[in-house]
């Protein structure tokens, strides 16, 4: 055969044929706009909540440095600062251990030193005024601003009460002149106060005497480092150190330690297969639901037009040039259908976007979206890649047919006939049957792509139907409310005798929520850090490292850090003693389970509990157990008195429950009356309640007014708040979820559309002779509307069978592996969706034959067989 080579012939005949299918045109345009819209939204939201989540995650850490290598002298920042890895570096100082105004009680200030070129870095957004200069000016956000009752303007003088070092407590009043107002962020619960170089030249020998002491936070100087990109951050700032003559190894003397800024995900994203695995999922699911609808669409459009290209190829068009009419027509209908989904994908995505930061950590931050190039390349690539594989069969069957073949081709010519005998005449359906088994490949493809939207939408509903309420709780809460003094909320409640009333609870606000109405049951968490275990008998486990002094120690990332002890060498401890409500919470975990028994036995003064530290799944750290059930343990009071017990029963660390939020490696539980004879009733720490049901709302607003009116040293947490994080999280599944489900779906409804549409128009001179030899209009409704409930019946079948195998396998390891999850099994979803699927596979023939019922049967043969 001889072959054309014109391709303006090719081109006109691809578009003069484009033109002449409208329909099939319009399906194919809004299925490829479809199908690019999701992956438009997809990449939208993930790469929006990715930029989102970073932003907020670098001003939770401190700024959008690289890494920082911390802890280090001017001297060590000055050799380390001019290596040709890092293109920005800046030495932050810690000026303060605690900015101790009470006004800051329930939102924590901090004192440093940034050098002024670094304050983008820092985020320190300057809203008013103009950047420090003198030792006794400052920059002050806005919201210490509102908590010192002043006005957001510059030139005003403020007192900070600077506790400098950890030796002496006592804080020292300073006062400075506001030169700037920063703008503060509602993502944290931390206000700064920046000050000037010349601060650091003012008090620097009470910075050097501060640097000296154990544990200070004064005079610490971190190195933010910014390299070229964010790929490989610690191989760099290990590079760094190295080159610059020091150690990255723990335990020598010239080790400087350094990490990575933990907003950066490009370091982590490859040790989250989870996370990986749901964005693969993602593509992969939207583009099969892409590629079954546009193969479908193509696939009817080449057996429609079968005969147009056997007339093709008698006049000496190849294969290939059929191949590219097709393809071309194909790429055109992306051209019209991909921008459309673009710009509809983003701002779906983009609406999205904020309700997913909404309900996350991050509430209440401002959220931005931005067109990021990488959403759009992302997008039109894969839109491309579904469009070329869904095209690339229909193309091979057009191009391959020989011109006799092309006059008598079905789609079911490859397939065995077989002949059907009966005696009992033609049933409407089993010819409704025989219809759908003679293109079973479309007929396939429609029942998978109505099918996976039906299975997504009860997976996702599985999902959050295993969304434990109660673990998710039993993490956060064991009560209604828990009330203690603001500093507890900070993690500043230290159970230590100095300013121990300054930050304990007090006893007038437990009677006042005692007697308001509502109150149900509640009790007093008393907590002590004055006690330590007794080194010489302390028995360790084999979960205890030790070095090669016979020192204990944990490892905190790369650091080596020894137990705690206090100045008589005892084991620092903390020491818990709970009234009758709080110890009903204790989950016992090794020894004494029966809480009746634990209750008794640890009145007599002679017992004690020991906590063990759980994983997110509430399953005990087996490697961090310091201490068994029936260990002796003996308890050093500051006083030097010495009081021996024994180990009754391990229980589960509740972390918000039942401590002082800031862990330990020794943590000892008795009854609150063994506790205070032994310690000051000074050291209550915080209390417990339930309310009667229904009223927790208007306990609220009591305890809100209280603690702003009465007691403002006092706050409180509520469940409510805890249930309002779950329910966000629920929300934002079901509703990212639905939206796919729903996408999905429209696509899945317009591919059974499309092959009945194409059905009814294929076989229209079929109809009329059917109707020529006696059967009916009706009868042939009757036979469209059972191949549509075949459709729906099938389709279920697909569902069921697909959804239980989904639900009890992927579905069921997911839950598995949350520790806010409880897998259920569920099909309720799926049995609303059923009658649904019913009622199209009705409509949906029933109206596209409409039109051709109005028909003469002379006419459509007429015409049908010129």
């Amino acid at each position: 055969m001889r072959k054309v080579k014109n391709q303006k012939v090719i081109r006109n005949l691809s578009d003069k044929s484009f033109r002449a299918s409208r329909t099939r045109n319009t399906i194919a345009v809004l299925a490829i706009a479809l199908t690019s819209m999701l992956f438009t939204t997809l990449f939208t939201i993930g790469l929006g909540s990715v930029e989102n989540f970073q932003q907020q995650t670098m001003r939770q850490s401190g700024g959008d440095s690289h890494g920082v290598i911390k802890d280090i002298t001017m001297e060590e920042y000055e050799a380390l600062k001019d290596h040709p890895l890092i293109k920005e570096s800046a030495a932050c100082e810690v000026l303060a251990d605690n900015v101790a105004n009470p006004e800051f009680l329930k939102r924590h200030v901090e004192l440093w030193y940034v050098p002024e070129y670094h304050y983008p870095h820092r985020y320190l957004e300057i809203e008013e005024g103009r950047a420090p200069e003198k030792a006794d000016e400052v920059l002050v956000d806005e919201v210490t601003m509102e908590l010192l009752r002043l006005p957001k303007e510059t030139g005003q003088e403020i007192t900070l009460s600077l506790q400098v070092g950890m030796a002496d407590p006592a804080a020292e009043d300073r006062t400075f002149t506001v030169t700037g107002i920063l703008k503060a962020d509602p993502a944290m619960n931390t206000g700064f106060v920046v000050t000037s170089e010349d601060y650091l030249t003012k008090y620097a020998e009470e910075i050097k005497a501060a640097e000296r002491e154990e544990y200070a936070m004064t005079g610490r100087i971190d190195m933010d480092v910014n390299f070229s990109n964010s790929f490989n951050i610690q191989k760099k700032l290990e590079q760094v150190i190295t080159e610059s003559g020091y150690s990255v190894t723990e335990g020598d003397k010239n080790y400087l330690s350094s990490n990575v800024n933990w907003a950066y995900v490009s370091d982590s994203a490859q040790s989250d297969p989870m996370t990986m695995g749901a964005v693969a999922g993602g593509l992969f699911i939207i583009l099969l639901t892409g590629y079954l609808i546009i193969y479908n669409v193509f696939q009817i459009s080449v057996v429609k037009d079968i005969r147009y290209y056997g007339l093709l190829k008698t006049i000496g068009t190849t294969g290939r040039q059929i191949r590219k009419i097709v393809r071309r027509q194909a790429w055109k209908l992306a051209v019209a259908g991909i921008p459309l989904g673009l710009v509809t994908g983003f701002f779906v995505g983009k609406g999205i976007v904020p309700l997913v930061v909404e309900r996350s950590a991050y509430q209440g931050s401002d959220v931005q979206v931005s067109l990021n190039p990488w959403i759009f390349a992302g997008a039109i690539l894969f839109s491309l890649a579904t469009v070329w594989i869904s095209t690339r069969k229909p193309a091979r069957i057009a191009g391959r047919v020989s011109p006799i073949e092309a006059v008598r081709y079905t789609e079911d010519q490859n397939e065995k006939k077989k002949e059907k005998k009966g005696t009992d005449g033609g049933k409407l359906w089993r010819m409704a049957l025989s219809n759908l088994a003679r293109s079973k490949g479309r007929t396939v493809i429609v029942i998978l792509s109505l099918s996976l939207s039906v299975i997504l939408l009860n997976s996702i509903f599985t999902v959050t139907s295993s969304f434990s309420m109660d673990q998710f709780l039993k993490k956060f809460v064991v009560s209604d409310f828990l009330i203690a003094n603001a500093e507890y909320f900070n993690s500043e409640y230290y159970g230590v005798k100095e300013g121990i009333e300054e930050i304990s609870l007090s006893e007038s606000f437990i009677r006042a929520c005692e007697e308001e109405d509502g109150f149900e049951r509640g009790g007093r968490l008393y907590m002590s850090n004055e006690v330590g275990l007794e080194a010489e008998t302390y028995q360790p486990t084999e979960n205890v490292m030790t070095d090669e002094n016979g020192e204990f120690y944990n490892m905190f990332g790369s650091e080596k850090v020894p137990y705690q002890r206090n100045e008589d060498g005892s084991y620092r401890t903390t020491f818990y003693g709970l009234e009758d409500y709080p110890l009903e919470k204790a989950e016992p975990f090794e020894g004494e389970t029966d809480l009746s028994v634990i209750k008794e036995k640890l009145a007599t003064g002679k017992y004690l509990l020991g906590a063990v530290a759980t994983d997110d799944n509430d399953q005990v750290i087996e490697d961090e157990i310091y201490y068994h059930a029936g260990d002796h343990v003996t308890l050093v009071m500051k006083d030097g008195e010495k009081r021996e017990f024994e180990i009754l029963s391990l229980i589960k660390e509740n972390y918000y429950g039942l401590t002082n939020r800031m862990g330990s490696q020794f943590a000892f539980y008795t009854t609150a009356d063994v506790f205070l004879s032994m310690e000051s009733p000074d050291y209550l720490m915080s209390y417990e309640f339930d309310v009667e049901d229904g009223r927790e709302a208007q306990f609220e607003e009591f305890l809100e007014n209280y603690t702003t009116t009465q007691e403002p040293l006092m706050h409180y947490e509520s469940k409510q708040k805890w249930l309002d994080e779950f329910n966000g999280l629920t929300g934002l599944f079901t509703l990212v979820g639905g939206v796919l489900t729903m996408v999905v779906g429209v696509i899945g409804i317009l591919n059974f559309v499309n092959a009945t549409l194409t059905g009814i128009v294929t076989r229209k001179r079929e109809f009329a002779i059917m109707e020529a030899i006696g059967m009916t209009k009706r009868q042939l409704t009757r036979m469209l509307m059972l191949e549509g409930l075949y459709y729906a019946g099938f389709t279920i079948l697909c569902s069921l069978a697909g959804g239980c195998l989904l639900s009890v396998t992927l579905v069921r390891i997911l839950a598995d592996g949350m520790w806010f999850m409880e897998y259920q099994f569920i099909l309720w979803p799926m049995l609303i969706v059923f009658p649904i699927l019913l009622l199209l596979g009705v409509l949906v023939p029933y109206l596209a034959y409409l039109p051709q019922r109005r028909e003469s049967v002379v006419s459509v043969i007429s015409r049908e067989s010129a």
